[in-house]
Protein backbone atom coordinates (compact mmCIF):
# COMPACT_ATOMS: atom_id res chain seq x y z
CA UNK A 1 0.00 0.00 0.00
CA UNK A 2 1.63 3.52 -1.27
CA UNK A 3 2.69 5.44 1.95
CA UNK A 4 2.17 8.81 0.59
CA UNK A 5 -1.76 8.30 0.72
CA UNK A 6 -3.71 9.86 3.71
CA UNK A 7 -5.06 7.02 5.85
CA UNK A 8 -8.37 7.82 4.86
CA UNK A 9 -7.53 6.86 0.87
CA UNK A 10 -5.54 3.72 2.38
CA UNK A 11 -8.46 2.47 4.36
CA UNK A 12 -10.84 3.10 0.98
CA UNK A 13 -8.30 1.13 -1.48
CA UNK A 14 -7.59 -1.14 0.79
CA UNK A 15 -11.26 -2.35 1.98
CA UNK A 16 -12.47 -1.83 -2.08
CA UNK A 17 -9.69 -5.03 -3.60
CA UNK A 18 -10.28 -8.21 -4.95
CA UNK A 19 -7.93 -10.08 -2.64
CA UNK A 20 -8.98 -9.35 0.69
CA UNK A 21 -6.68 -11.58 3.26
CA UNK A 22 -6.45 -12.01 6.81
CA UNK A 23 -3.38 -10.09 6.59
CA UNK A 24 -5.18 -7.16 4.65
CA UNK A 25 -8.20 -7.36 6.73
CA UNK A 26 -6.24 -6.60 10.07
CA UNK A 27 -4.26 -3.22 8.01
CA UNK A 28 -8.24 -2.10 7.84
CA UNK A 29 -9.11 -2.45 10.96
CA UNK A 30 -6.18 -0.73 12.09
CA UNK A 31 -6.83 2.26 10.09
CA UNK A 32 -10.52 1.98 11.30
CA UNK A 33 -9.49 1.89 15.01
CA UNK A 34 -7.40 4.57 14.64
CA UNK A 35 -10.35 6.89 13.92
CA UNK A 36 -10.48 8.52 10.25
CA UNK A 37 -11.98 11.55 9.01
CA UNK A 38 -15.18 10.08 8.22
CA UNK A 39 -16.26 12.99 6.02
CA UNK A 40 -13.11 12.80 3.98
CA UNK A 41 -13.86 8.68 3.62
CA UNK A 42 -16.91 10.07 2.40
CA UNK A 43 -16.63 12.45 0.36
CA UNK A 44 -13.87 9.73 -1.41
CA UNK A 45 -16.17 6.88 -1.60
CA UNK A 46 -19.00 8.93 -3.43
CA UNK A 47 -17.07 10.36 -6.28
CA UNK A 48 -16.11 7.11 -6.87
CA UNK A 49 -18.83 4.69 -6.85
CA UNK A 50 -16.73 2.83 -4.19
CA UNK A 51 -19.78 3.06 -0.83
CA UNK A 52 -21.83 -0.37 -1.42
CA UNK A 53 -18.57 -2.35 -1.62
CA UNK A 54 -17.11 -0.25 1.44
CA UNK A 55 -20.35 -1.06 3.25
CA UNK A 56 -19.95 -4.60 2.39
CA UNK A 57 -16.18 -5.05 3.62
CA UNK A 58 -17.32 -3.30 6.86
CA UNK A 59 -20.32 -5.94 7.27
CA UNK A 60 -17.61 -8.74 7.12
CA UNK A 61 -15.44 -7.00 9.48
CA UNK A 62 -17.95 -5.93 12.21
CA UNK A 63 -17.52 -2.03 12.00
CA UNK A 64 -15.04 -2.06 13.91
CA UNK A 65 -14.23 2.07 14.87
CA UNK A 66 -16.89 2.93 12.88
CA UNK A 67 -19.57 5.88 14.36
CA UNK A 68 -22.85 5.21 14.50
CA UNK A 69 -24.37 7.88 12.07
CA UNK A 70 -21.52 6.66 9.46
CA UNK A 71 -22.59 3.39 9.55
CA UNK A 72 -26.46 4.55 9.15
CA UNK A 73 -25.39 6.51 6.08
CA UNK A 74 -23.47 3.78 4.55
CA UNK A 75 -26.33 1.40 5.40
CA UNK A 76 -29.05 3.69 3.56
CA UNK A 77 -26.83 4.37 1.03
CA UNK A 78 -26.55 1.02 0.46
CA UNK A 79 -30.21 -0.42 0.43
CA UNK A 80 -30.77 2.61 -1.78
CA UNK A 81 -27.93 1.05 -4.48
CA UNK A 82 -29.60 -2.23 -4.10
CA UNK A 83 -33.37 -1.64 -4.56
CA UNK A 84 -32.11 0.30 -7.58
CA UNK A 85 -30.09 -2.37 -9.00
CA UNK A 86 -32.51 -4.88 -8.75
CA UNK A 87 -34.70 -2.64 -10.82
CA UNK A 88 -32.00 -2.31 -13.53
CA UNK A 89 -31.50 -6.55 -13.53
CA UNK A 90 -35.28 -6.77 -13.82
CA UNK A 91 -35.77 -4.29 -16.81
CA UNK A 92 -32.44 -5.94 -18.40
CA UNK A 93 -34.07 -9.20 -18.21
CA UNK A 94 -37.31 -7.76 -19.66
CA UNK A 95 -34.88 -6.09 -22.50
CA UNK A 96 -33.25 -9.64 -22.95
CA UNK A 97 -36.04 -11.70 -23.45
CA UNK A 98 -37.88 -9.51 -26.00
CA UNK A 99 -34.81 -8.96 -28.50
CA UNK A 100 -34.10 -12.64 -27.85
CA UNK A 101 -37.49 -13.38 -29.08
CA UNK A 102 -36.80 -10.95 -31.89
CA UNK A 103 -33.70 -12.99 -32.90
CA UNK A 104 -31.28 -10.57 -31.42
CA UNK A 105 -28.04 -11.31 -29.77
CA UNK A 106 -27.05 -9.08 -27.11
CA UNK A 107 -24.08 -8.86 -24.91
CA UNK A 108 -24.61 -6.94 -21.59
CA UNK A 109 -22.37 -4.50 -20.85
CA UNK A 110 -20.64 -3.04 -17.49
CA UNK A 111 -23.43 -1.99 -15.01
CA UNK A 112 -25.53 -5.19 -13.47
CA UNK A 113 -24.14 -7.91 -15.73
CA UNK A 114 -20.52 -7.26 -14.36
CA UNK A 115 -21.52 -6.71 -11.08
CA UNK A 116 -22.80 -9.93 -10.96
CA UNK A 117 -20.11 -11.75 -12.88
CA UNK A 118 -17.42 -9.71 -10.65
CA UNK A 119 -18.78 -9.19 -7.59
CA UNK A 120 -21.34 -12.52 -7.69
CA UNK A 121 -24.08 -9.31 -6.16
CA UNK A 122 -25.01 -6.55 -8.08
CA UNK A 123 -25.64 -5.05 -4.72
CA UNK A 124 -22.07 -4.47 -4.30
CA UNK A 125 -21.32 -2.31 -7.27
CA UNK A 126 -22.71 1.39 -8.60
CA UNK A 127 -25.01 1.19 -11.85
CA UNK A 128 -26.37 3.84 -13.07
CA UNK A 129 -27.81 2.67 -16.32
CA UNK A 130 -28.24 -0.17 -18.50
CA UNK A 131 -25.52 -1.18 -21.70
CA UNK A 132 -25.93 -3.51 -24.05
CA UNK A 133 -23.86 -4.04 -27.04
CA UNK A 134 -25.91 -4.72 -30.55
CA UNK A 135 -24.44 -5.81 -33.75
CA UNK A 136 -24.80 -3.30 -36.71
CA UNK A 137 -26.45 -5.91 -38.71
CA UNK A 138 -29.40 -6.04 -36.30
CA UNK A 139 -29.81 -2.48 -34.89
CA UNK A 140 -33.08 -1.53 -36.93
CA UNK A 141 -34.79 -4.68 -35.12
CA UNK A 142 -33.37 -3.60 -32.00
CA UNK A 143 -34.50 -0.13 -32.07
CA UNK A 144 -37.95 -1.04 -33.27
CA UNK A 145 -37.72 -3.84 -30.35
CA UNK A 146 -36.93 -1.25 -28.15
CA UNK A 147 -39.56 1.50 -29.45
CA UNK A 148 -42.11 -1.10 -28.56
CA UNK A 149 -40.71 -1.88 -25.16
CA UNK A 150 -41.30 2.20 -24.45
CA UNK A 151 -37.73 3.56 -25.24
CA UNK A 152 -37.59 6.75 -26.99
CA UNK A 153 -34.73 8.32 -28.08
CA UNK A 154 -33.86 11.53 -26.74
CA UNK A 155 -33.96 12.91 -30.26
CA UNK A 156 -36.93 11.93 -32.45
CA UNK A 157 -35.59 12.41 -35.84
CA UNK A 158 -35.65 9.84 -37.54
CA UNK A 159 -32.91 10.11 -40.01
CA UNK A 160 -30.64 10.48 -36.94
CA UNK A 161 -30.69 6.40 -36.65
CA UNK A 162 -29.13 5.26 -39.90
CA UNK A 163 -25.89 7.41 -39.08
CA UNK A 164 -25.41 6.20 -35.43
CA UNK A 165 -25.51 3.28 -36.51
CA UNK A 166 -23.65 3.91 -39.73
CA UNK A 167 -20.88 6.05 -38.00
CA UNK A 168 -21.36 6.08 -34.47
CA UNK A 169 -20.59 3.51 -31.21
CA UNK A 170 -23.85 4.11 -29.30
CA UNK A 171 -27.26 5.24 -29.24
CA UNK A 172 -28.86 6.48 -25.83
CA UNK A 173 -32.79 6.06 -25.31
CA UNK A 174 -35.06 5.57 -22.14
CA UNK A 175 -37.84 4.64 -20.80
CA UNK A 176 -40.34 6.67 -18.06
CA UNK A 177 -43.28 4.94 -16.36
CA UNK A 178 -45.31 6.28 -13.58
CA UNK A 179 -42.19 5.66 -10.63
CA UNK A 180 -38.71 5.02 -12.27
CA UNK A 181 -37.08 6.62 -15.20
CA UNK A 182 -34.66 3.94 -16.87
CA UNK A 183 -31.20 4.60 -19.11
CA UNK A 184 -30.22 3.08 -21.75
CA UNK A 185 -27.22 2.74 -23.96
CA UNK A 186 -27.24 0.64 -27.08
CA UNK A 187 -23.65 -0.09 -28.31
CA UNK A 188 -23.00 -0.99 -31.76
CA UNK A 189 -19.13 -0.76 -30.87
CA UNK A 190 -16.99 -0.66 -27.78
CA UNK A 191 -14.68 2.24 -28.70
CA UNK A 192 -15.18 4.14 -32.09
CA UNK A 193 -18.23 2.80 -34.12
CA UNK A 194 -18.74 2.77 -37.48
CA UNK A 195 -16.54 1.51 -40.47
CA UNK A 196 -13.21 1.89 -37.95
CA UNK A 197 -13.86 -0.79 -36.16
CA UNK A 198 -15.57 -3.65 -38.30
CA UNK A 199 -12.73 -5.34 -37.74
CA UNK A 200 -12.85 -5.32 -33.76
CA UNK A 201 -16.66 -5.81 -33.65
CA UNK A 202 -15.90 -9.29 -35.77
CA UNK A 203 -13.43 -10.05 -33.49
CA UNK A 204 -15.60 -9.74 -30.34
CA UNK A 205 -18.56 -11.30 -31.83
CA UNK A 206 -16.70 -14.36 -33.02
CA UNK A 207 -15.21 -15.11 -29.40
CA UNK A 208 -18.41 -14.17 -27.80
CA UNK A 209 -19.90 -17.07 -25.52
CA UNK A 210 -23.61 -18.02 -24.67
CA UNK A 211 -24.44 -16.47 -20.78
CA UNK A 212 -27.82 -16.73 -20.08
CA UNK A 213 -28.95 -13.27 -17.79
CA UNK A 214 -31.13 -14.48 -15.12
CA UNK A 215 -33.20 -16.77 -17.53
CA UNK A 216 -33.02 -14.39 -20.46
CA UNK A 217 -30.91 -15.04 -23.68
CA UNK A 218 -27.73 -12.88 -23.77
CA UNK A 219 -24.27 -13.35 -24.84
CA UNK A 220 -20.86 -12.17 -22.89
CA UNK A 221 -17.33 -11.01 -23.93
CA UNK A 222 -15.18 -13.85 -23.57
CA UNK A 223 -12.56 -13.55 -20.66
CA UNK A 224 -9.91 -11.99 -22.89
CA UNK A 225 -12.49 -9.36 -24.42
CA UNK A 226 -13.78 -8.18 -21.06
CA UNK A 227 -10.50 -7.96 -19.32
CA UNK A 228 -8.99 -6.03 -22.55
CA UNK A 229 -12.40 -4.21 -22.10
CA UNK A 230 -12.05 -2.83 -18.84
CA UNK A 231 -8.58 -1.97 -19.11
CA UNK A 232 -9.26 0.18 -21.69
CA UNK A 233 -12.37 1.95 -20.54
CA UNK A 234 -10.07 2.85 -17.43
CA UNK A 235 -7.42 4.22 -19.34
CA UNK A 236 -9.55 6.38 -21.62
CA UNK A 237 -11.35 7.73 -18.22
CA UNK A 238 -8.32 8.70 -16.42
CA UNK A 239 -8.55 5.58 -13.94
CA UNK A 240 -11.70 7.97 -12.90
CA UNK A 241 -13.92 6.96 -10.86
CA UNK A 242 -12.25 4.30 -9.23
CA UNK A 243 -14.82 1.80 -9.86
CA UNK A 244 -13.44 1.12 -13.07
CA UNK A 245 -9.89 0.06 -11.40
CA UNK A 246 -11.66 -2.00 -8.88
CA UNK A 247 -13.53 -4.02 -11.65
CA UNK A 248 -10.22 -4.56 -13.43
CA UNK A 249 -8.71 -5.96 -10.15
CA UNK A 250 -11.51 -8.00 -9.70
CA UNK A 251 -11.23 -9.62 -12.21
CA UNK A 252 -6.88 -10.02 -12.09
CA UNK A 253 -7.76 -11.61 -8.61
CA UNK A 254 -10.61 -14.02 -10.33
CA UNK A 255 -7.99 -15.38 -13.32
CA UNK A 256 -9.23 -17.89 -15.73
CA UNK A 257 -7.75 -15.73 -18.67
CA UNK A 258 -5.66 -16.65 -21.11
CA UNK A 259 -2.95 -14.02 -20.72
CA UNK A 260 -1.06 -15.25 -24.11
CA UNK A 261 -3.62 -14.53 -26.27
CA UNK A 262 -5.21 -11.19 -24.06
CA UNK A 263 -1.67 -10.15 -25.07
CA UNK A 264 -1.78 -11.14 -28.74
CA UNK A 265 -5.27 -9.13 -29.34
CA UNK A 266 -3.80 -6.39 -27.64
CA UNK A 267 -0.55 -6.15 -29.22
CA UNK A 268 -2.96 -6.59 -32.89
CA UNK A 269 -5.14 -3.71 -31.93
CA UNK A 270 -2.09 -1.60 -30.76
CA UNK A 271 -3.16 -1.32 -27.16
CA UNK A 272 -0.42 -3.01 -25.02
CA UNK A 273 0.22 0.41 -23.55
CA UNK A 274 -2.65 1.63 -22.53
CA UNK A 275 -3.59 -1.46 -21.03
CA UNK A 276 0.05 -1.92 -19.29
CA UNK A 277 -1.26 1.41 -18.05
CA UNK A 278 -4.07 0.30 -15.82
CA UNK A 279 -2.07 -2.86 -14.77
CA UNK A 280 0.25 -0.71 -13.25
CA UNK A 281 -2.19 1.33 -11.57
CA UNK A 282 -3.69 -1.85 -10.12
CA UNK A 283 -0.76 -2.62 -8.86
CA UNK A 284 0.39 0.52 -7.54
CA UNK A 285 -3.36 0.75 -5.46
CA UNK A 286 -3.90 -2.97 -4.95
CA UNK A 287 -0.69 -4.74 -5.06
CA UNK A 288 -2.34 -6.45 -7.82
CA UNK A 289 0.43 -8.74 -9.77
CA UNK A 290 0.70 -7.96 -13.25
CA UNK A 291 0.72 -10.83 -15.28
CA UNK A 292 4.08 -11.55 -17.25
CA UNK A 293 3.39 -10.55 -20.68
CA UNK A 294 1.90 -6.94 -19.98
CA UNK A 295 4.84 -6.34 -17.38
CA UNK A 296 7.38 -3.57 -17.85
CA UNK A 297 6.14 -0.39 -17.50
CA UNK A 298 6.94 2.28 -14.85
CA UNK A 299 4.67 2.14 -12.16
CA UNK A 300 2.81 6.03 -11.62
CA UNK A 301 2.85 7.18 -8.02
CA UNK A 302 -0.61 6.57 -6.32
CA UNK A 303 -0.96 10.53 -5.72
CA UNK A 304 -0.91 10.89 -9.37
CA UNK A 305 -3.67 8.40 -10.10
CA UNK A 306 -5.87 9.66 -7.67
CA UNK A 307 -5.14 13.17 -9.17
CA UNK A 308 -5.77 12.71 -12.57
CA UNK A 309 -9.69 12.69 -12.35
CA UNK A 310 -12.21 13.83 -14.94
CA UNK A 311 -11.56 18.20 -15.56
CA UNK A 312 -13.20 20.47 -17.87
CA UNK A 313 -11.22 19.20 -21.15
CA UNK A 314 -12.37 15.64 -20.47
CA UNK A 315 -14.92 15.06 -23.81
CA UNK A 316 -11.83 16.82 -25.93
CA UNK A 317 -9.51 14.29 -24.02
CA UNK A 318 -11.33 10.82 -24.72
CA UNK A 319 -11.73 12.14 -28.39
CA UNK A 320 -7.54 12.44 -28.56
CA UNK A 321 -7.57 9.38 -27.13
CA UNK A 322 -9.84 7.28 -29.21
CA UNK A 323 -7.88 9.00 -32.28
CA UNK A 324 -4.80 7.91 -30.98
CA UNK A 325 -5.67 4.48 -30.14
CA UNK A 326 -6.56 3.62 -34.19
CA UNK A 327 -3.72 2.02 -35.84
CA UNK A 328 -3.57 3.25 -39.50
CA UNK A 329 -3.50 7.04 -40.57
CA UNK A 330 -6.54 6.27 -42.72
CA UNK A 331 -8.54 5.17 -40.23
CA UNK A 332 -7.19 8.25 -38.20
CA UNK A 333 -8.64 10.40 -41.12
CA UNK A 334 -12.18 9.07 -41.15
CA UNK A 335 -12.83 8.88 -37.38
CA UNK A 336 -11.93 12.79 -37.99
CA UNK A 337 -14.05 13.35 -40.76
CA UNK A 338 -17.05 11.19 -38.98
CA UNK A 339 -16.58 13.72 -35.52
CA UNK A 340 -15.94 16.61 -37.39
CA UNK A 341 -18.66 16.66 -40.63
CA UNK A 342 -21.33 13.88 -39.42
CA UNK A 343 -24.46 15.35 -37.55
CA UNK A 344 -25.00 13.97 -33.98
CA UNK A 345 -27.75 13.66 -31.86
CA UNK A 346 -26.38 17.04 -29.50
CA UNK A 347 -26.89 19.06 -33.14
CA UNK A 348 -30.66 18.26 -33.09
CA UNK A 349 -30.74 18.86 -29.19
CA UNK A 350 -29.73 22.57 -30.29
CA UNK A 351 -31.55 23.34 -33.01
CA UNK A 352 -34.42 21.11 -33.71
CA UNK A 353 -35.17 20.97 -37.60
CA UNK A 354 -37.82 18.74 -39.45
CA UNK A 355 -36.58 15.80 -41.54
CA UNK A 356 -36.94 17.88 -44.88
CA UNK A 357 -34.10 20.36 -43.27
CA UNK A 358 -31.81 17.91 -41.97
CA UNK A 359 -29.02 18.96 -44.78
CA UNK A 360 -28.99 21.90 -42.72
CA UNK A 361 -27.09 19.65 -39.81
CA UNK A 362 -24.01 19.47 -41.98
CA UNK A 363 -23.17 23.03 -42.31
CA UNK A 364 -24.08 23.97 -38.40
CA UNK A 365 -21.86 20.78 -36.82
CA UNK A 366 -18.36 22.22 -37.70
CA UNK A 367 -20.12 26.12 -36.12
CA UNK A 368 -21.43 24.14 -32.88
CA UNK A 369 -18.17 21.90 -32.36
CA UNK A 370 -15.97 25.10 -32.41
CA UNK A 371 -18.69 27.13 -30.24
CA UNK A 372 -18.34 23.53 -27.84
CA UNK A 373 -14.32 23.99 -27.88
CA UNK A 374 -14.26 27.90 -26.75
CA UNK A 375 -16.55 26.87 -24.43
CA UNK A 376 -14.18 23.74 -22.90
CA UNK A 377 -11.54 26.22 -23.15
CA UNK A 378 -12.80 29.53 -21.51
CA UNK A 379 -13.89 26.96 -18.36
CA UNK A 380 -10.15 25.35 -18.30
CA UNK A 381 -8.74 28.82 -18.30
CA UNK A 382 -10.89 29.95 -15.47
CA UNK A 383 -10.18 26.84 -13.61
CA UNK A 384 -6.52 27.51 -13.84
CA UNK A 385 -7.07 30.86 -12.40
CA UNK A 386 -8.48 29.78 -9.65
CA UNK A 387 -5.69 27.30 -9.25
CA UNK A 388 -3.27 30.32 -9.77
CA UNK A 389 -5.03 32.51 -7.01
CA UNK A 390 -5.76 29.74 -4.64
CA UNK A 391 -1.79 29.07 -4.71
CA UNK A 392 -0.77 32.61 -4.05
CA UNK A 393 -3.03 32.97 -1.27
CA UNK A 394 -1.85 29.57 0.34
CA UNK A 395 1.73 30.92 -0.24
CA UNK A 396 1.24 34.36 1.36
CA UNK A 397 -0.64 32.59 4.36
CA UNK A 398 2.35 30.31 4.65
CA UNK A 399 4.91 33.21 4.77
CA UNK A 400 2.92 35.33 7.56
Amino acid sequence: MPEDLSPEDQLCLLLARGRFSPAIAKRAVDRLEAGPNWDLVLQRLQAHGLIPLFYHRLQTLDFPGVPQPVREQLRRTFRNNAIWNVLLTQELVRLLTRLGAAGVPVIPLKGIALAESLYGDSALRTCIDLDILIHPRYAAESLRVLHASGYAHRCGTPAFFHRLVRHGKDCELRREDAHMVYPLEVHFGLIWGGPVERRLVADIWSNAVPRPFHGAPACALCPEWEFLHLAEHAARHRLSPLKWIVDLDWLLVRGALDWKNAHEKARRMGWERIVQFSLAACAVLFETPVPEPFAGMPRPSALRILGSGPGSLEFPREALFNLLLLPTLRQKLQFIAVRLFVPSPEDCELLPLPCALFFLYYFMRPWRLAGTLAKWLIQAGVARLRRLRTSKRSNVNSRG
